[in-house]
């Protein structure tokens, strides 16, 4: 089951706490195009790995992130590509991101 994350989960830590970690995706729904096995890496210092599978290697995109009730909100570090997306974590440590219709779902790794 989800919860939408504008108050804490039932561990009584914030949303943003709980993130810390890496998660890999698990689905996406059409008209995302996140490539099987992309990884995300929150870090407590606020940077965001994102880590995308490609034929020559993998591709690191390095962002920043921070949580606003339950919107992840993502930018380059030049500060371009502000994205902001709602989020949710089940009860199984699923990620779900809705990006106003079509959702991610990923599951965390460490």
């Amino acid at each position: 089951m989800l919860r939408a994350m504008s108050g804490p989960p039932a561990s009584h830590e914030p949303l943003a706490t709980r993130l810390v970690g890496t998660w890999q995706l698990l689905r996406c729904e059409s008209p995302l195009e996140i490539e099987p096995g992309t990884r995300m890496e929150f870090r407590a210092d606020a940077q965001l790995a994102y880590v995308i599978p490609t034929a020559t290697g993998p591709l690191l995109v390095t962002l920043r992130w921070h949580m606003q009730d339950d919107q992840l909100h993502t930018v380059h570090q030049d500060g371009s590509n502000p994205v902001q997306v709602r989020t949710a974590l089940g009860d199984e440590d699923v990620l779900t991101f809705d990006f106003g219709g079509p959702r991610a779902w990923y599951v965390r790794v460490t």
